[in-house]
């Protein structure tokens, strides 16, 4: 299939209040979507949204190489089997040098716009292993009032796979939090703890044993050193996750560290769905377990990261309740959960499900 046409759109979304993004709160999200037009009619859509603080490149840089990309994609053909995400993706865009955000939109854009032509969702496009619902890991964030009362309202939703972002360097405090959320919790979710790096090994060795291993399935990122996950396994006996690590590691570097069993896997911030899928692959082959992970994406982005994540060969808990941040979605009927699923089952991304009154192009 040949691409014909290449738009650019830019959008910004009020967030609610109370979101903060490494200590500093996120007010609203700003983000490209791309509309690939095919030389049968067919359509594609992708997002490419830099989050601040985690992506290194800015909008700005963003919306610049999608200009690049208009200009040199339109016109091509896309290579044949490029769906199958086993390096095509890479021998055709790679010499672009996309920045990680871009490279998740363009791919997201081309496997939509094969989906749309094939008149299949992009989950049975890539993938023969298919989970039309997607268990969902909610997040709490927030003051603890706040954080109880939203973990209650969980549960009685039927949630069970809980996200809790750590409240920061004060140990005994977080300590406090988890233990009261245990409590709201009482065994009918799994809880997850999320420090981004802020603590030192001799801090999360303190909260690990404070809290003990059945307060929670895993802690996600305690500190910086990876080198150091060993020693503070062998202390507390908590799995750890790593997300940020990955953008700075290879998977040679971490497959072996004995207490690491979970990868949090954000195509945003690795460089696309085809490199998130090899490192799916090679997760497999060393039975740790994946989680898919929004970076805030619209609804648009995080339908591809619902597909991406029924995509397994296991059903997985997906990192995607992060819609409830923003006031508006540039999906229409946004995505819903249900008693803690995410229904997936034939939906896929035409201009006519979207709101348009969000988006200018650029």
């Amino acid at each position: 299939m040949k691409i014909t046409g290449f738009d650019i759109y830019q959008y910004t979304l009020p967030l609610k209040p109370g979101l903060t993004v490494l200590g500093n709160p996120l007010t609203q999200r700003e983000g490209l979507i791309i509309h690939l037009h095919g030389n049968d009619k067919a359509e594609g859509f992708g997002e490419i949204s830099p989050l601040p603080g985690f992506n290194k490149e800015s909008l700005a840089g963003a919306l610049e190489q999608a200009k690049e990309c208009k200009q040199q994609l339109v016109g091509q053909n896309i290579p044949s089997g490029i769906e199958k995400l086993n390096g095509k993706f890479q021998s055709w865009l790679g010499p672009m040098g996309l920045k990680p955000s871009v490279r998740f939109g363009v791919e997201m854009a081309v496997l939509n716009l094969l989906a749309n032509a094939a008149n299949v969702p992009l989950i049975q496009l890539i993938s023969k292993e298919i989970h039309t619902q997607i268990r969902v890991n909610a997040l709490l964030q927030g003051p603890k009032s706040t954080v109880l009362s939203q973990a209650q309202a969980l549960i009685d939703q039927g949630y069970k796979a809980i996200k809790l972002k750590a409240t920061g360097k004060n140990i005994a405090e977080n300590i406090d939090l988890v233990r009261s959320v245990n409590g709201v919790i009482n065994g009918q979710a799994l809880l997850h703890v999320d420090v981004n790096q802020q603590w030192t090994l001799n801090e999360a060795i303190e909260f690990g044993n404070e809290v003990g291993l059945a307060a929670m399935d895993y802690i996600e990122e305690p500190f910086r050193e990876i080198e150091e996950i060993p020693q503070f396994f062998m202390q507390t006996t908590i799995p750890v996750a790593l997300d940020e690590s990955l953008q700075k590691f290879s998977f040679n570097d971490i497959k072996s560290i004995e207490g690491v069993d979970v990868l949090v896997l954000k195509p945003t911030f690795l460089g696309g769905i085809e490199r998130t899928w090899d490192w799916m692959n090679h997760a497999r082959r060393f039975a740790l377990e994946t989680v898919i992970s929004s970076s805030f994406e619209t609804g648009v982005g995080l339908l591809a990261l619902a597909n991406l994540s029924g995509a397994t060969y296991r059903e997985t808990t997906a990192g995607l309740d992060t819609l409830k941040w923003f006031e508006n979605d540039l999906l229409k009927g946004g995505l819903e959960i249900h008693k803690g699923k995410m229904n997936i089952t034939g939906r896929l991304l035409h201009q006519d499900n979207l709101n348009h009154q969000y988006m200018r192009a650029v």
